[in-house]
């Protein structure tokens, strides 16, 4: 892992309260604050260098190890190994994306939030949903994930999220169990897993760097979906969109789809998300976003 990571991590990044960040606003200033997504003891750490109220990542931080993440069960740990493989488990048709739906939507009792950074650990981009009935936000207040303001990834970058489950009835000490879980990238890829569960952990909390997973950087603009299904097991998942959840009658589910856009401006771009999968295969594509992405999760 980059020495960035390690600082990212060991330093408690991303460790927000259900309760969500304060939506004071003030003039000019963004209504979300994201200083409040970092532990205090590491917050000196984390300096806007770019202005854009968002937290960078530490240049320098804490360089000794962490500890490993934990992949669910039945997560996918081997993915597609060729090409071919590849191109089989992706849709390059974009099927189960309803592309005249422009807005972003996150169903059931869940939240989370997401920060973007170039290479170098500057920040791109910020989103949160605070797991109410708003829709997800940036840090101006503004619907994120929508068509008209994607959430921007730098393909070279890196990406923390962090996401925590709402009580709910429907869910046994206020947790997902026997959980399946998939996140589907239209046309380019998808990840899946899933666990028992049975320390009832409802938070989440990681790091994907994509100059490592990815075989090339690019450009595109894409729609992105995900679901998380509670008592599934490790059966497949159904085809669903969002219109049609109706496959996961009787489990309590939390659904999310939006709008991504890899940017960068000396990366080649891709219209068609077929286009893009065929040229990731000749890349030489080697199951890295298929393989499971172990994360740290707890109990709060």
């Amino acid at each position: 892992m980059a020495r960035a990571a390690r600082a990212l991590l060991a330093a408690g990044a991303i460790l927000l309260v259900a309760a969500g960040p304060a939506l004071a606003r003030q003039d000019g200033e963004p209504v979300i604050n994201l200083s409040e997504f970092i532990t205090s003891d590491a917050a000196a750490q984390w300096a806007d260098r770019n202005g854009d109220q968002i937290p960078d990542i530490p240049v320098e931080g804490p360089q000794g190890e962490i500890p490993p993440g934990t992949a669910g069960l039945w997560d996918d740990a081997i993915g597609a190994t060729t090409p071919e493989e590849f191109l089989a488990r992706v849709d390059p048709t974009g099927g189960g994306f309803d592309l005249g739906d422009k807005a972003a939507v996150l169903l059931g009792p869940c939240g989370g939030a997401v920060i973007s950074y170039d290479a170098d650990g500057n920040s791109i981009d910020a989103a949160v949903d605070l797991g109410n009935d708003g829709p997800p936000l940036d840090i101006h207040g503004n619907p994120a994930f929508t068509a008209g303001n994607p959430f921007q990834v730098d393909s070279g970058g890196m990406v923390t999220y962090y996401g925590f489950t709402l009580d709910s009835p429907a869910l046994s000490m206020g947790a997902f169990h026997n959980h399946r879980w998939e996140v589907v990238l239209m046309g380019v890829a998808a990840d899946d897993g899933g666990d028992p569960n049975p320390q009832d952990k409802n938070r989440n909390a990681g790091l994907a760097e994509l100059f490592d997973a990815l075989p090339f950087q690019f450009q595109a603009k894409l729609k992105i979906k995900g679901v998380f299904v509670d008592q599934w097991g490790d059966a497949d998942l159904p085809a669903y969109g969002a219109g049609d959840l109706g496959a996961f009658a009787g489990h309590e589910v939390c659904f999310g789809e939006g709008w991504v856009q890899f940017v960068g401006s000396s990366y080649p771009l891709f219209t068609v998300p077929g286009a893009l999968a065929s040229a990731l295969a000749l890349a030489g594509f080697s199951g890295v976003l298929f393989n499971a992405r172990p994360a740290q999760s707890w109990r709060a």
